[in-house]
């Protein structure tokens, strides 16, 4: 029988030990573990990451997670006004994402010692949740016959790059009109500039006015964004890399990765429309993320969600879905009642993603 905890504790030097075999085999390694406690170490009035972590019967650490509990989940399901505020005096929606390594800056399938099956830790994990909790939301990758505790429905996606193998083809050649977004880019004043390490706090606070832009989907812990990068662009760390478009001198859009072992993680990234219409800030960023991923030597890129078309263009994109998970049937019932007329509505996901 396990047992589990959720706490905003960080992971202490032995966890780093313990979860590095497990880390090493995603292609990453313990570094990244500072990125998930620098995330655990922000909260605000209405979201609290935590870390999950499973137990043994002796007491030894089986396993571990961030997850979140929101309070505030009503910007995900399109839902303002007075309506928001009275799905704030509800109890917290837990929030955990698993299709990716470290996007973000808390993804993971969950986190495993020698020895421990990682679909174990989830089954373990889920019935824990389910138990303690009245209401969350697993994002994985696609199954066809999801567990009866669940409501389920479509997902961004998730969207990965592989490095490895025969030569790949390059971008520019796949997408011909990348080369003329470039150029556009060029001719409009545009300049890249790759940050290795912290990034300036002048430089942080002008990116992050490119949040105050609206956004179609956004996740039940966007209002703690903010705090959340402010954490991950103080990380004075070799892991940490950035890359920031600028238009004549004035940044309008940015990428934050964190490199550890073979893998890069999207951290966040923002972008603004300068006067004048769009100058594919957006792609540029993009290439020189992926000239910069081959120039680490990294086998593979996490982009994380699929939030828009232009990345579902470039990347593809793998098909995930929003499980939510409730031990109360009437629970169950208001989900699969409120989803079709909601923000996440099938066909509201496909016209935000472009597919």
């Amino acid at each position: 029988m396990w047992d589990f905890t959720l706490t905003p504790a960080p992971f202490t030097q032995p966890e780093h030990e313990l979860l590095a075999e497990d880390l090493v085999r995603w292609g990453s390694d313990p570094s990244l573990l500072e990125v998930l406690s620098a995330t655990v170490g922000v909260s605000s009035r209405w979201t609290r990451p935590l870390v999950l972590r499973g137990f043994s019967a002796d007491g030894d650490l089986r396993g571990a997670a961030v997850v979140f509990l929101c309070r505030d989940a009503g910007p995900s399901f399109g839902v303002t006004g007075q309506a928001r505020s009275a799905v704030r005096r509800l109890p917290p929606i837990w929030y955990w994402e698993r299709t990716s390594l470290g996007t973000d800056g808390h993804a993971s399938p969950g986190l495993v010692v020698h020895g421990v099956d990682r679909d174990e830790f989830r089954g373990q994990a889920l019935r824990w949740l389910r138990r303690h909790q009245v209401l969350g939301v697993v994002v994985e990758s696609r199954i066809r016959r999801p567990p009866r505790s669940s409501r389920s429905t479509r997902g961004l996606g998730v969207s990965s790059v592989s490095l490895q193998g025969p030569r790949q083809t390059p971008l520019l050649e796949r997408h011909r009109n990348l080369a003329r977004k470039m150029r556009r880019f060029r001719g409009r004043g545009g300049t890249l500039r790759v940050i290795h390490g912290a990034l300036p706090d002048d430089l942080l606070e002008v990116l992050l006015a490119a949040y105050d832009v609206p956004r179609p989907l956004n996740p039940p812990f966007v209002e703690l964004y903010p705090q959340m990068i402010r954490a991950h662009s103080a990380l004075d760390s070799p892991a940490a890399w950035h890359v920031v478009a600028e238009m004549d001198g004035v940044p309008v859009g940015y990428h934050s990765w964190w490199h550890s072992g073979h893998t890069l993680s999207l951290l966040s990234g923002a972008f603004t429309r300068p006067t004048g219409g769009t100058v594919h800030a957006y792609e540029n960023v993009l290439l020189e993320s992926m000239t910069l991923a081959r120039d680490l030597g990294c086998r593979t890129v996490h982009l994380g969600p699929t939030v828009n078309g232009v990345k579902r263009a470039l990347f593809d994109s793998d098909p995930t879905e929003l499980r939510f998970v409730a031990a109360l049937p009437p629970v169950r019932w208001g989900v699969g009642l409120a989803l079709p007329h909601s923000a996440l509505a099938p066909a509201e996901i496909a016209r935000v993603t472009g597919g």
